[in-house]
């Protein structure tokens, strides 16, 4: 199941590809007008990218907006695949769109049947490659003669002796990095673009949770201080 986030101006119409999608098999997050009225560019930016949305449908014509610009402004600073939906199905326009970092474009009105099968082979497109980039497991040996297994695909650790502990998204992404980088100071500018590039939207203060948080579970197996603070600097796994 993906959340597929709704950016679309006529609440009808967004209401009804909510129960849409909802129905088969994805959960649909209607962001109505209202929820970012008077808002700039910046501030709606950050309300898509707070929702943990894994594809976009992207009207043009949103009010006091210019749906264009806010996908190539997310394009920017996020890679969550973006839809465009609009009535303007000028060959212009889809142009504009693909240019400005859209994944697909599908002028309305639309059989919501071939949307879904466009969505899908967006989201086939881009997170199975995802997922063929990463090793579904790996070993990680500390310096403290400490041993983990790292299960990316079912986000576990699992210790030497077969216990386990379960990674949230967030928690998954920092491992990842940390066990990429095991030896190497990694900033925390570098983790939380890290993890804006893989679809999580993380601020400085989510970051010291999420640390505190895998850092606590680590412990729960055993394995203390395998994360250290270089103040100033970031992270390091030993």
């Amino acid at each position: 199941m993906y959340r597929i986030g709704i950016l679309e101006d006529d609440i009808k119409m967004g209401g009804e590809l909510k129960v849409f999608l909802d129905a088969n098999g994805h959960e649909g997050i209607f962001i109505e007008p209202d929820e970012y009225a008077g808002l700039d560019e910046k501030e709606l930016i950050s309300i898509l990218i707070s929702k943990n949305i894994d594809l976009i449908l992207l009207d043009i014509g949103l009010p006091g907006f210019d749906g264009i610009k806010i996908c190539k402004s997310l394009r920017r600073t996020s890679h969550i695949p973006i839809i465009i939906i609009t009535s303007d199905n000028s060959e212009l326009t889809e142009l504009m769109s693909i240019q400005s970092g859209a994944d697909d474009f599908v002028p309305k009105p639309f059989n919501t049947r071939i949307l879904l099968a466009r969505m899908e082979g967006v989201l086939n497109r881009v997170y199975e490659r995802e997922r063929e980039t990463l090793d579904k497991s790996s070993t990680v040996h500390l310096s403290d003669g400490n041993i983990f297994t790292f299960d990316r695909l079912k986000g576990k650790i699992l210790s030497s002796s077969n216990e386990e502990i379960n990674l949230s998204k967030n928690e998954i992404q920092i491992m990842t990095i940390l066990i990429e980088k095991q030896g190497e100071i990694v900033s925390r500018d570098d983790i939380i673009s890290y993890l804006w590039d893989n679809y999580s939207y993380v601020d400085d203060n989510t970051l010291t949770v999420n640390m505190t948080r895998i850092r606590s579970k680590l412990e729960e197996l055993g394995i203390k201080d395998a994360i250290v603070t270089r103040r100033g600097m970031g992270y390091m796994l030993n």
